[in-house]
């Protein structure tokens, strides 16, 4: 079991980094979405 519970975490470390990085560059492209609007309409 601590071997498994070793492994984890590095896993995990990555699944929530690249989760973190898709959510921020959605919300940078709504934002810039929202932003184009309101300055192109």
């Amino acid at each position: 079991m601590t071997d498994r519970s070793h492994e984890n975490p590095q896993d995990l470390r990555i699944l929530i980094r690249v989760v973190s990085a898709c959510t921020l560059g959605l919300w940078a492209f709504a934002g810039g979405l929202l932003i184009g609007v309101f300055l192109f309409s």
